[in-house]
């Protein structure tokens, strides 16, 4: 070994540990998480997910579960359309009478006035796209298919 590594001792840094820690950092921190929390519980209950659907969504819906039903049984379904609705002069009639498969594609251009409303339904039968302006009513707060 040599001088230098003989000569160097190790010296320590004294630790005050007289002093006391406090718990306060904690628990402020712990407070301001519990108060977001609750914020985030309040808002939730006052602003329900459902009450943040817009019409259009709503409408969208409609269509679609109109267009599913007969789809799949062929049939009209009077739950899902207006009272006085003409079978007649369903948007549907011709797509429906060929027993072919419907599909809901799109909704647009919305116009809500009231109680009712119009939009522009696209929907494909066998693979053939079509687009039709579609009338709707509101009952008991959701819309339903009606002709007028």
């Amino acid at each position: 070994m040599s001088d230098a590594e003989e000569t160097v001792e190790e010296t320590s840094v004294p630790i005050d540990q007289d002093e006391a820690r406090s718990m306060w950092p904690f628990l402020v921190a712990a407070g301001v998480i519990a108060i977001v929390i609750l914020g985030i519980v309040i808002a939730t209950l006052v602003s329900p997910v459902e009450k943040n659907v817009t019409d259009s969504d709503r409408l969208s819906v409609a269509a679609g579960n109109f267009i599913k039903s007969r789809s799949e049984t062929g049939k009209y379904d009077p739950t899902l359309s207006c009272k006085g609705f003409d079978e007649n002069a369903s948007p549907l009639k011709i797509a429906a009478a060929t027993g072919r498969t419907i599909t809901f594609d799109k909704l647009s251009d919305p116009a809500v006035d009231g109680e009712k409303a119009t939009a522009q339904v696209t929907f494909t039968v066998s693979g053939a796209q079509s687009t039709s302006t579609w009338r709707f009513t509101r009952e008991n707060s959701r819309w339903l298919v009606c002709n007028s």
